[in-house]
């Protein structure tokens, strides 16, 4: 993935919104803000994605990657909130979206604080990616820091996940965990369908946000797959695996989410923390 760096440009008038943060890398400018800003916790307002060229032209042909343009994940700083939203999930893309190059959607910061924003996008066959921030203020406030307790299980809607690796995992290396799925009676999940293109998604951060990345149920060859290509379904449970290679050693959050052709449209969240070693 290419991580965008800092440049100046300026958004689309939005009113009384205001810019989040802007980034460029090579041909394009990232612009993200919020509408109102700032967020209030506990409310919903709007959070805002623009691609331009480093003219401040609209990129007006976002390539749709894993069934959506941009994906948005958002990570409180103490790890307790986690959101992975799209404008299509809440709104149509309409021809003024795509010519202005601009994407949005909901947001509802439950705790005031900083909050992470990573933004996956493509565009001409080429895999890119955006960090931003925002702040979110009223009450109640997040913790100071993220709970490190290390956390191998976890359930949501009634389907518990246990996380096993291979190996102790290592800074630099390959690391390759499962994560094993049962219903609330302890049997086997058989029925994993894809959820955006992918049989499972793994969102991954660490203590401080200043990394994060995103990754999908292991298929052989995907780091060289492009955008337009389909993953194969090959984890219809109840083992899912993953691999990655963590950048460094220390603690980590990770948000498993996939679906089930038994609760149609319900997506299922899994958080675990565990550690790397350096």
């Amino acid at each position: 993935m290419l991580v965008l760096m800092a440049c100046d440009a300026s958004p689309i008038d939005t009113g009384d919104s205001a810019v989040v943060e802007d980034t460029e890398i090579t041909d394009y400018v990232v612009t993200t803000w919020t509408d109102p800003d700032p967020l209030v916790a506990g409310s919903t307002g709007e959070l805002y994605v623009q691609v331009t060229d480093q003219d401040g032209r609209p990129i007006e042909d976002l390539q749709q990657n894993h069934e959506r343009l941009v994906h948005n994940v958002l990570i409180s700083a103490d790890w307790s909130f986690y959101a992975h939203v799209h404008h299509e999930d809440y709104y149509e893309v309409t021809v003024d979206d795509l010519k202005s190059g601009t994407l949005h959607a909901p947001v509802t910061p439950p705790l005031a604080g900083r909050y992470l924003v990573a933004l996956n996008f493509a565009h001409d066959n080429q895999w890119l990616s955006h960090e931003a921030e925002f702040e979110a203020t009223g009450e109640p406030p997040m913790a100071a820091s993220p709970d490190t307790t290390p956390v191998s299980e976890s359930s949501d809607e009634g389907v518990t996940g246990t996380l096993s690796w291979a190996s102790t995992p290592m800074a630099g290396y390959s690391s390759t965990w499962t994560v094993t799925l049962r219903d609330a009676e302890g049997n086997d999940v058989t029925d994993i369908e894809q959820y955006l293109g992918a049989d499972a998604h793994a969102a991954l951060v660490n203590t401080t946000l200043d990394w994060v990345s995103h990754t999908h149920a292991y298929v052989p060859g995907m780091e060289t797959m492009s955008p337009s290509m389909d993953m194969p379904h090959l984890y219809p449970g109840p083992f899912v695996d993953f691999r990655y290679v963590f950048p460094t050693g220390g603690a980590y959050k990770m948000w498993v989410q996939f679906t089930r052709s038994s609760t149609p449209g319900l997506v299922y969240t899994l958080p675990f923390v565990f550690s790397v070693e350096g």
